[in-house]
């Protein structure tokens, strides 16, 4: 390994210390889950984790893992009937057979979105839009909302 390597590997160790005590929130990058979708859907996976550059909110990505390419526009969470608009940020990326792109949301609206009874979400793409649900009437929770729960509260929903 060369000099430089070396060099290069302290740079990202030193980073990672400092970056991990940035802030009042701890580094929370979440792992990401699927929405609720019948078998013959395409199911959108919401991944989420704290805005680095500002740790003042969440950046939240959906993936849609298709051969179909769908350009992601918007992201319409819908909260207890409550809508809450977010245009995507950048250009939507493409790898492989993955369609993935993100939204910045407010710390507010993660609260709105925790102690909310029934959720949805809607993502505006240029092939139309497609509506799943987070979390139905009835209880039933996506994995994209367990997901959600254990970064944001760090605790695990029953």
């Amino acid at each position: 390994m060369g000099n430089f390597m070396k060099l290069q590997l302290a740079l990202v160790a030193t980073v990672a210390l400092f970056t991990g005590c940035a802030g009042s929130y701890p580094e929370r990058v979440v792992t990401k889950g699927p929405l609720i979708c019948e078998a013959t859907e395409v199911c959108p996976e919401l991944a989420m984790r704290w805005n680095d550059e500002k740790r003042d909110g969440f950046k939240i990505t959906a993936e849609i893992n298709q051969p179909t390419k769908y350009d992601i526009k918007q992201f319409v969470f819908l909260v207890d009937g409550q809508p809450y608009e977010y245009s995507t940020i950048n250009p939507t990326q493409y790898t492989e057979q993955v369609s993935s792109n993100s939204i910045i949301v407010p710390v507010s609206f993660l609260n709105s979105f925790r102690n909310g009874k029934e959720i949805s979400l809607k993502l505006v793409t240029d092939q139309g839009e497609i509506d799943r649900s987070i979390l139905k009437a009835d209880g039933q929770k996506s994995s994209a909302y367990l997901t959600f729960l254990k970064g944001y509260t760090g605790e695990t929903a029953q």
